[in-house]
């Protein structure tokens, strides 16, 4: 988290001589919080569009800006709204940013603004690092909250019983700023609301494999995670990108792999060099994921024989589950070469009843 109280501009200079088209400047009487960006590349350009924002009920400007090669580094929009509570109401003036994963990146007031407590005391130092803090958490329960909850009707009700249950009043605390209740849920609001969806479609329209691979290699943990759920039903389109996520599918850390392995669909398995990738993985796979590895091979349109090779060589170590499954498969695309016949005539002497059952079933429809 980056907190800026300097001096600070920024030129761009863009193919034709324009400069200067983006300039800020934060001063000792400016605020500024920004988080860790997806990707710290230079922006070359500026986009906008015209949105419509579903918190504050009207059209909005998003602003996208861009890299040299066209891809997003980050967004921003601009909120001058009313924030009312109390039959009381107070301008919130903000610049709002997220990375082009929608993850929220941090926000700026202009010059000589500041935020407020009741009676309009100003937010300290303390209070601004906490407030990025729970922006910065996508998961907070904040958004469960009722309007009345929040914006309650006198200003003791979140601090006593007045409308809402003690227990209520208590939750509310844990995730605003005291005295800035409704201001802290009304920025959370929009930070993951609409504008938010649509920074994540801006930046789908733009992926194309390089981005794609540089996010899954260059970027922060959960934007990695954002862009390989974004990759399903795509590989095709992305080489680059299909061989990093194989790598990633072989990892130790099981939210990445699991999510690699479920962006893939059955029709990227006609592509055999991915088969191999997947089988080599597949060994060292927990059972959910061999269980979800074996749905993407009954609905492949074919397996290759490397990829029959690599499941017979430990078919009698994995789980009865999957044995099972692996038998149904074989039977189900009429897989009977002598390798695979040997290796399941292991099965039927097993003693599991179950499994010893499946692999006669086998064997007497490949004619032993």
């Amino acid at each position: 988290m980056i907190k800026l109280f300097l001096y600070a501009s920024l030129f761009l200079i863009l193919p034709g001589g324009l400069e200067s088209i983006f300039w800020y400047e934060v001063k000792d009487t400016s605020i500024k919080y920004q988080n860790e960006l997806t990707l710290d590349f230079p922006v070359a350009k500026i986009n906008n569009k015209v949105i419509y924002d579903e918190v504050e009920k009207r059209n909005v400007t998003l602003y996208q800006y861009i890299s040299k090669d066209g891809f997003p580094v980050y967004y921003s929009r601009n909120v001058d709204t009313g924030v009312c509570y109390d039959d009381q109401c107070k301008t919130l003036n903000i610049t709002l940013y997220w990375n082009p994963t929608g993850r929220y990146l941090g926000f700026e007031l202009p010059e000589n603004e500041f935020l407020s407590k009741d009676d309009h005391v100003p937010f300290t130092e303390e209070e601004y690092i906490r407030l990025n803090n729970l922006l910065s958490d996508p998961d907070l329960p904040l958004g469960e909250f009722t309007y009345n909850q929040i914006a309650a009707k006198s200003k003791a009700a979140l601090y006593k019983v007045d409308g809402v249950s003690g227990a209520t009043a208590k939750d509310v605390l844990e995730y605003v700023i005291k005295g800035s209740a409704y201001t802290t849920y009304t920025i959370y609001e929009l930070v993951y609301g609409s504008s938010q969806a649509e920074v994540e479609a801006w930046t789908d329209d733009a992926m194309d494999d390089e981005y794609v691979e540089d996010i899954l290699t260059k970027a922060p943990y959960h934007d990695k995670i954002w862009a390989i759920d974004r990759v399903y039903g795509r590989l095709s389109e992305l080489p680059k990108s299909k061989d990093i996520l194989m790598d990633l599918m072989g990892t130790e850390d099981f939210g990445i792999a699991a999510r690699c392995l479920n962006s893939l669909v059955s029709e990227d398995l006609l592509d055999e060099e991915l088969q191999t990738q997947l089988i080599d993985n597949f060994h060292a796979f927990d059972f959910g994921m061999k269980s979800k590895t074996l749905v993407l091979l009954k609905d492949a349109k074919f397996l290759s024989p490397e990829l029959v090779r690599n499941l017979n060589k430990n078919l009698a170590e994995y789980e009865v589950p999957i044995i099972a499954g692996i038998l149904d498969i074989y039977k189900a695309k009429g897989i009977n070469d002598r390798e695979t016949i040997a290796s399941v005539q292991q099965i039927v002497s097993s003693e599991n009843k179950y499994l010893a059952k499946k692999a006669e079933e086998y064997m007497s429809n490949a004619g032993q």
